[in-house]
């Protein structure tokens, strides 16, 4: 496979880092060419080729084959070229012909002689098997520890702190630098000597400030990764000590479990022993994470699949465990240097992804558009180029960029990154991690509902009141990764309150085998030291040895312990994990048939549920045997045993800062890998989603091809928080709603239905069950679609969404951390609302300085304009007054104005090129060019004028009236153009609450009073003044600047950034077309009011598609009941129809307070033993019509569209359960209907008279008291219709289409609402 040499050729086309390559060669005629020209532009054209390497490369390279290049073109995503150098190396045996290869951003590409194209270099475990890890005991040889040497590199993750002169080349290399140093040599030329040492020293300043900053921070993340050590491995059959840097990939770590927190150095596969490690380096989280050793079998190595077996680079041993009576335990390297994660995360830093800030580009383009203005006009002096773009401003902006670094320091807030400062300003979409972020990182125990022969039992508020031969607790004592540490119980927050629930015993195994079991028990577990009437007793009941561990894995959402009861000799395997895989994974018959209900119950008033189970192997199965099988055999058909209900409180600052980004229109969105209902009710709880929105889950899946149609992706929009009876078919979600997905829906549509996904994420609050790589692609899809994005999170496994985010914030001080662009000191989201206040100060800020350096050089402009069409120019030292004494002071303090102390509702400007900010600026240029012209005139209609006498070759020219007027004027301009752009609310507060800023104003209103007024004939002289003869003129040109500064203060405050930017501007935006995509996606989904259909589905391809499968038999729900106000009724339709009613007299229907919808905050409900799961029924018996269903394996339980037939109905409703209110995000009306006997049906068939029926209810979103509906029959002074069944819903009216004060009723839950 070759190339053509007019195209790139792609690398990585199937991954995430896809690069373009060409090849090229020297090429000497087009190098002579180029140096030619590079001293024809006197080294100008020297700028462009440092920008822009592919100009170079055409410049000076031909292009050619890939196979004979010399020099190598590559572009990367984001549109950066690289240039680097093809060399060859020999990898292998002496006689091999040498490998060609190139390494950009730290990664190695090979030539491949097969396919002609350069390859990755591919890692050491690349399709490996876990028994090639075992081959080789006795290490490697000398030779081959040489080529792996030469093919890999060294173990060193090798940061290059670039020279100080390397730097201060880099940075002065950025067009407003160059321009400063044009605009210097300019001056000199003209003998502008003292504002050019100015702005040479400025210039210097911002450059070295730049400059120590990169090098501080480079020199800092060098200290921390560049760790060399030393390590033993075997190498020929024999230990040896070795430095870290020379590991490579196949060598055999020896790690010493009693040194005290061993580092690794590398990627290592564990072959012998198991250890528990701390990988908060990576994680951010503190709790230890046990590592198993790689079995001996066929099964492929995945990198990212089997992490419980990788000692991973930058993590530390905490407590290991030889293998047998070995002194170590053993691992194989597999990755080092960059290869590794850690150098991965490294790479990450040193190449970010580049930062598109429109601010600049429309800055450059402000500017060439001026120069393009004015070149027709002046074209005898280069020096009029300096007086279109300030050369101060790139040191200003800096400037206000440090004060706002500042200023987040104080708030505890570390910024890595000052350009992701102003683009915080412009975020309009907040994402946040859940645990940890929006709620507490450590989780309680609420209680647990054992089940039994596949039924539910009473629940139980403490673990340790079950008996010790209970399952459930004996489930709850062993199946965790819990380690000792000093002494100290170490691991994850769930297995830590599970296990402290239990009050049963830790401690660590005896060293070897244990006699009382026959084989080694690295962990004991016991049941407390009592017998059951309390009495101390000196041996425990209960005794298991903890033999092996399959720690959690976020892909398959649980973990396995094998263990034995002391005693016996069979052997029980305990599992935990995701309720809905364990219930796929047990056996169906152990399941109860209202198990996904009863699940949903709990998750959707925010409890997070593990399940449980259990299975006992064969006697026959020996330990060894066990040793040899597989985790999905030692897994499969497990018991279900019961449930776990935890309790995770959200952060007190979630609410609050949650309440101020919705007040100030940006959308917050959740993105987590916890359980869908459970993050859809903790959104709901902190007011992430509006209690009157209704919440649509999207459900994706491939539905394989069968003779009904080829495969293609089915799109299913139900209500998490609702049941399915209680949906479908119906649309009620009236245009207010929001979506929420899971991370494979999410993936499906990201690969298969883009047009869909963008719909979804424009409109998603909730993303559950999202994978790392999931959260990235979230964030970059938000982007996609016009999107700015600020990500929070905690943990390593957001940093890639951190660092892709447009404002990552982490709130975990970990070397992880260093990923994201900021870093918060307080690990809760209370810096979001501050840190993007002070972008939008910083953002508002950046637009006042460059107005202001543009207005006063452009006032400065026309000024000179003026003088020059006389021949007579402004002295040297009117330059030094104007520039030390007024001009030069404002630049470095507008920044300094702080920011407010609240959000307001709009974001400020994000470019230059917008309307307002241009129709601002000129307008400004036009009233003082105004101003100017009439002091001109006002000047040669004065009797004593005199004109300008021009003398060629005198420098100073000769003083005269009109230099000197102009001047006042150029000096009064200049305080009032910092007075009007500089930052005011809503996004800053006022400027005289900056104090430097106002030091300055009354520093430079002394300095024009005294420069007006002061008649000295030496300060004249030095000035090349011309004293006007009469005082009464110079108090008139200063009421002439003063008028007009308060005349453009006014028309910038209180008509554009008043009456223009809060009335007409946004009436504008609500006439014109949409620009973005988003607002493109908004506008197609108001005209769609009613999709997406609850209940219904999308079909890609338009392929209709019919179920293969008839419809499930008829289910009839039988109910036990502890209490009759908790009874929960069937969903009857067809029984009994609307005239039934006939004959009955008004019937009235109330509500009472709404759901509790307590258990997550900290006045939630708690679980009553006495209540059977809160209203849920106990059991579900299935009329057998047909073959039975398979049990249910989705998160829903099934549902049937036909009808009940026959007279055994359950007992009729008195009350409706809290699932029913909690799910209803919308006032609903209640259809109730009773059936009749014979007669009366007979009689109502004939005549059926009038009929009415009169809703009033209360809002069901009220968090105090219990939601009930209860009939009222008026004929029968108000006592209960027992005939009464409840038949359908529908929405009548939404609390949106209220008054104001209906809905601060309505969601305050005062008082009965009708909503006829």
């Amino acid at each position: 496979m070759g190339q053509s040499d007019s195209l790139p050729v792609k690398i990585n086309a199937d991954g995430t880092n896809e690069l373009e390559v060409r090849g090229y060669r020297v090429h000497r005629g087009r190098c002579a060419l180029a140096c030619a020209a590079l001293i024809l532009t006197l080294g100008l054209l020297l700028v462009l080729l440092v920008w822009r390497k592919d100009i170079k490369m055409w410049m000076f390279y031909k292009e050619c084959s890939l196979e004979h290049a010399s020099k190598i073109l590559v572009k990367d995503t984001f549109g950066v070229f690289y240039e680097e150098d093809a060399a060859e190396e020999r990898c292998g045996p002496i006689l091999e012909p040498k490998t060609r290869f190139f390494v950009n951003k730290k990664v190695k590409y090979i030539w491949d002689k097969k396919t002609l194209q350069f390859n990755r270099l591919k890692c050491y475990d690349e399709n490996a098997e876990f028994q090639s890890f075992h081959e080789n005991p006795g290490g490697l040889g000398l030779q081959e520890v040489n080529e792996r040497h030469q093919k890999y590199g060294a173990n060193f993750i090798r940061i290059t702190v670039l020279p100080v002169y390397r730097l201060i080349l880099k940075e002065i290399s950025n067009p407003f630098y160059l321009f400063q140093f044009y605009t210097i040599v300019v001056w000199m030329a003209q003998s502008y000597y003292d504002y050019s040492a100015l702005v040479l020293a400025t210039t210097m300043i911002a450059v070295g400030s730049s400059v120590y900053e990169t090098r501080k921070h480079m020199v800092s993340l060098k200290k921390k990764v560049q760790v060399a050590g030393s390590a033993t491995v075997v190498r020929g059959g024999v230990e040896k000590r070795i430095l870290t840097q020379q590991l490579v990939p196949g060598d055999i770590l020896c790690i010493n479990p009693l040194e005290d927190k061993v580092p690794f150095h590398c990627d290592a596969v564990l072959v012998e022993g198991t250890c528990s490690v701390d990988e908060s380096m990576l994680t951010g989280e503190s709790y230890p994470i046990t590592k198993m050793p790689v079995p001996e079998d066929r099964e492929t190595f995945e990198y990212e699949v089997h992490k419980r077996h990788i000692l991973f680079n930058g993590t530390q041993l905490l407590q290991g465990r030889p293998q047998g009576n070995n002194v170590f335990l053993k691992a194989v390297v597999i990755r080092t240097g960059f290869m590794t994660s850690k150098g991965e995360l490294i790479r990450a830093i040193l190449f970010p992804k580049p930062i598109h800030f429109r601010f600049y580009a429309d800055l450059i383009q402000v500017a060439i558009l001026f120069l393009g203005n004015t070149k027709e006009i002046i074209l005898h002096s280069l020096d009029i180029v300096t007086f279109v773009v300030p050369p101060m401003l790139p040191a200003a902006l800096t400037a206000t960029t440090a004060f706002a670094q500042r200023r987040l320091r104080e708030k505890k807030i570390f910024c890595l990154s000052a350009k992701h400062i102003s683009l915080s300003g412009g975020v309009d979409v907040a994402c946040f991690d859940k645990t940890g972020t929006l709620t507490e990182t450590d989780i309680d125990l609420a209680g647990a509902i054992p089940i039994q022969e596949g039924e539910f039992r009473k629940p139980v508020l403490q673990l340790s009141s079950l008996s010790e031969a209970h399952p459930l607790l004996q489930a709850a004592a062993t199946c965790h990764t819990l380690i000792k540490v000093n002494d100290q119980l170490n691991g994850y927050s769930i297995d830590r309150k599970m296990f402290d629930a239990t009050k049963w015993n830790f401690a660590d195994g005896p060293t070897g085998v244990n006699a009382d079991y026959g084989v080694e028990t690295p962990y004991l577990v016991s049941s407390p030291s009592w017998n059951e009437n309390q009495e101390s007793s000196p041996h425990p009941t209960v005794e298991y040895g903890l033999l092996k561990r399959f720690p959690f894995e976020s892909t398959i959402k649980r973990m396995t312990v094998i263990a034995q009861r002391k005693g016996n000799e069979r052997y029980n395997v305990f599992i935990k994990g995701a309720p809905e895989i364990i219930a796929e994974l047990c056996d169906p018959v152990t399941v109860p048939s209202n198990y996904y209900a009863v699940l949903k119950h709990y998750t959707i008033q925010g409890y997070r549920v593990i399940a449980l189970a259990v299975k006992t192997l064969s006697p026959h199965f020996t330990w060894t045997h066990i040793q040899q099988m597989t985790r999905d055999e030692v897994e499969a058909n497990p018991e279900l045993i019961g449930l776990l209900i935890m309790r995770n409180q959200l952060k007190k600052e979630t609410i609050p800062a949650i309440r101020i980004l919705h007040e100030a229109h940006i959308r917050t969105v959740m993105v987590t890998g916890d359980n869908l209902q459970t993050a859809v009710t903790v959104a709901k709880d902190c007011d992430m989603i509006d209690r009157v929105q209704r919440i649509i889950q999207v459900e994706a899946a491939i539905i394989p091809a069968s003779i009904h149609g080829a495969q293609h992706l089915q799109v299913l929009y139900n209500d998490p928080l609702a049941m399915p009876e209680f949906i479908a078919g119906t649309d009620v979600h009236n245009g207010n709603y929001c979506f929420a997905m899971d991370g494979p829906s999410f993936e499906l549509l990201r690969i298969h239905d883009p047009a869909l996904l963008d719909k979804c994420i424009h409109r998603g609050k909730v993303f559950a069950r999202m994978a790392p790589e999931h959260k990235q692609h979230l964030i970059e899809a938000l982007q996609k679609i016009g999107r700015q994005v600020a990500m929070v999170g905690d943990g390593c496994n957001d940093c890639g969404a951190l660092r892709t985010a447009d404002a990552g914030i982490s709130l975990s001080m970990a070397d992880a951390s260093v990923a994201a662009p900021f870093t918060s000191q307080e690990t809760n989201i209370s810096c979001v609302a501050p840190l993007i206040c002070e972008g939008r100060t910083t953002l508002d800020a950046a637009f006042g300085t460059f107005q202001f350096a543009i207005g006063i050089c452009f006032i400065f402009f026309v000024g000179v304009l003026m003088l020059y069409s006389i021949s007579t120019t402004p002295s040297d030292f009117q330059y030094v007054i104007w520039d030390f004494g007024i001009a030069i002071v404002p630049f470095f303090t507008i920044g300094n104005t702080t920011p407010p102390k609240y959000l307001h509702p709009r974001r400020p400007l994000r470019h230059l090129w917008a309307f307002l900010p241009l129709f601002s600026f000129f307008t400004f240029l036009g009233w003082q060019t105004v101003i100017m012209l009439i002091g001109w005139f006002y000047c040669h209609a004065q009797p004593w004028f005199e004109p300008f006498v021009f003398e060629p070759g005198k420098h100073p020219p000769n003083p005269c009236y009109e230099e000197t007027t102009i001047f006042y004027l150029m000096c009064i301009g200049s305080i009032v153009a910092a007075l009007v752009f500089s930052p005011s609310e809503p996004y800053s507060r006022s400027s005289f609450t900056n104090k430097i800023f106002i030091a300055w104003f009354l520093e430079a209103t002394v300095a024009v009073l005294c420069v007006m007024f002061i008649t000295n004939e030496g300060f004249v002289y030095w000035c090349n003044f011309k004293t006007p003869p009469h005082t009464e003129y110079t108090v008139v040109i200063l009421v002439l600047g003063l008028a007009g500064g308060l005349f453009c203060f006014c028309w910038e405050k209180y008509l554009i950034r008043g009456w223009m930017y809060h009335w007409v501007w946004p009436r504008i935006n609500r006439i014109r077309p949409p620009r973005h995509t988003y607002q493109k996606i908004e506008k197609e989904l108001k005209s769609k009011p009613d999709w997406p259909k609850l209940g219904g589905k999308d079909i890609s391809e338009d392929l209709e598609w019919e179920p293969s499968q008839p419809p499930s038999p008829t289910v009839k729900v039988a109910v036990e009941f502890l209490g009759e106000e908790d009874q929960i009724a069937s969903i009857s339709p067809g029984r009994n129809s609307v005239r039934d009613l006939v004959g009955r007299s008004k019937a009235t229907f109330r509500t009472f307070q709404g759901s509790r919808r307590g258990g997550y905050t900290v006045n939630g409900s708690k679980l009553e033993p006495d209540f059977v799961h809160e209203s849920i029924p106990l059991t579900v018996s299935v009329n057998v019509q047909a073959p039975p269903p398979p049990p249910p394996r989705s998160p829903l339980p099934p549902t049937t569209d036909e009808d009940e037939s026959g007279e055994d109905f359950p007992p009729p409703p008195h009350s409706l359960p809290d699932e029913f209110l909690s799910a209803q995000s919308s006032p609903v009306q209640i259809l109730a209907i009773r059936p009749f006997d014979d007669d009366e049906e007979q009689a109502a068939a004939s005549a059926p008279p009038p009929f009415d029926i009169d809703v009033q209810q209360r809002s069901p979103l009220s968090r105090g008291g219990q939601g009930m509906f209860q009939l009222i029959d008026e004929k029968h002074d108000d006592e209960p219709d027992s005939d009464v069944q409840l038949l359908a819903y529908r929405v009548t009216r939404r609390p949106s289409d209220l008054s104001p004060s209906q809905q601060r009723r309505h969601l305050n839950g005062h008082g009965l609402h009708s909503i006829e």
